[in-house]
């Protein structure tokens, strides 16, 4: 629990999605009294009543016991300016069709601060930003209501499925426009984490997100162009990656697949945008996202070259929705399940579009405009085509020979993620496995 003369125990968190509520629970958790603001009333209402609006293991439970001990609350109106002495900005920052951050709800919730920004609040920002947001628009609006705040930025670094986890155990960075920003920030989240990295600035912290994330996007993107030039040459992606890695402490490269969510989709365009107007700095950011967006039309490809002369595609069901399979989760933001989608629609225009995902609500795959469909087998059933967009758990649970039964004769399963062992399988009505990284394996071929 927070030591007793705690000066910021008020803390008022603006944005309950994925950030803000799993940050709201573990803050009261370490005894904060937290104010949430959801500007949704649907979502702010089923917060209310102790319910999640996505899906994150245990949170439930725990924001239940939040909220009947009242150390959390959620409202779509403010709390009075003298209840709180810390704002916490948690709010969405999605990219235009131009490639370009949409700062409306930064802007937005800036100028609603500084309305009731009062001497001695502390104002620390979570979204994530261009580089230079912090100062150059955040604290332009701020600094028209006169009063003497502190600000710093502290970026969101957890994964989808851990985050409860993560909270409590990963570094925190924290950089603020002046030294006592940054210790005053520091010492909040050192409530609930052991490590805090306090670094030079709001731009440092700024940066540090979005290398992070691009790293990351670029590490998958080479595991893929790898999985392509194994494509090519006829070699198993899977093999060359796990051998070369194995044992070596210098080779760390993740297995080829999708890459999406709300994170690693849009963070190398926001670093490149922080270099416009030319974005000439950010040329290899910009070209593994471009590998990653590749993935849909390299697979459609793949699989046109390999079933020539096996009729027409009229029904194709995508296992997998969200934007990951592990760690489970429910989230469809930046899924590369969209461009798939999009790329099947104009390759098969008469084929019927179903979808099959665990996690997913069937309301939530229907609005990609697809038809939803609650059990695996019944989704593989008729099928011409099966593609595992991500890579959940329960997929590899399943019977293999049971799903190729109720496939069409002749149809074909496409694994992004090579989840079963192909040299172990026994396809059945015909149906051919292709694994991405391992095109020419095909498993079922005549």
């Amino acid at each position: 629990m927070l030591p007793h003369k705690f000066a910021d125990k008020s803390v008022c968190i603006i944005g309950l999605g994925y950030v803000g509520l799993t940050l709201a629970v573990v803050l009261a958790e370490a005894g904060f009294e937290v104010r949430g603001v959801e500007i949704n009333p649907a979502i702010a209402k089923k917060i209310s009543n102790g319910k999640s609006h996505f899906m994150e293991q245990g949170l439930e439970a725990r924001l239940a016991v939040q909220l009947e001990r009242g150390a959390l609350s959620v409202s779509c109106e403010w709390p009075a300016a003298k209840d709180v002495s810390v704002y916490l900005v948690t709010v969405g920052t999605p990219l235009l069709q131009d490639g370009k951050t949409n700062l409306n709800s930064i802007t937005t919730v800036s100028e609603r601060i500084a309305r009731q920004l009062k001497d001695g609040d502390l104002i620390i920002l979570r979204s994530t930003v261009k580089i230079g947001v912090s100062r150059n628009t955040v604290m332009r609006i701020l600094n028209q209501s006169k009063a003497q705040y502190d600000i710093a930025f502290c970026p969101e670094r957890t994964v989808e499925g851990r985050a409860l986890e993560e909270l409590r155990t990963l570094p925190q960075i924290v950089g603020g426009d002046t030294p006592e920003s940054a210790v005053r920030a520091s010492q909040i989240f050192a409530m609930i984490t052991p490590t805090v990295i306090r670094v030079e600035g709001l731009e440092t912290a700024e940066m540090i997100k979005l290398v992070n994330n691009t790293q990351r996007d670029l590490l998958f993107a080479f595991a893929n162009e790898v999985a392509t030039i194994c494509d090519n040459v006829g070699v198993s992606a899977r093999e060359v990656i796990t051998a070369g890695n194995m044992g070596y402490a210098r080779a760390s490269m993740p297995l080829p697949g999708p890459v999406g969510g709300p994170c690693l989709e849009k963070d190398p365009y926001i670093l490149a945008e922080s270099t416009s107007p030319s974005n000439k700095f950010a040329r290899l950011a910009l070209l593994g996202r471009a590998i990653n967006e590749e993935l849909p039309s390299i697979a459609i490809s793949q699989i046109e070259a390999l079933r020539k002369g096996r009729g027409r595609v009229e029904l194709i069901t995508i296992f997998g929705l969200a934007f990951k399979g592990r760690p489970e989760t429910s989230d469809l933001r930046g899924t590369l399940a969209v461009k798939l989608i999009a790329e099947l629609r104009a390759c098969y225009p008469d084929a019927i579009l179903r979808g099959f995902d665990p996690a997913v609500p069937p309301e939530d795959i229907a609005a990609l405009g697809i038809l939803p469909i609650t059990d695996a087998y019944k989704a593989a059933a008729s099928a011409d085509l099966v593609i595992f967009q991500n890579n959940n758990s329960a997929f590899q649970k399943l019977d293999f020979g049971e799903m190729c039964r109720k496939m069409r004769e002749g149809g074909y399963i496409y694994d992004f993620w090579g989840q079963f062992d192909a040299a172990n399988l026994l396809s059945r009505n015909d149906v051919r496995y292709l694994a991405f990284g391992s095109i020419n394996q095909v498993v079922g071929r005549a």
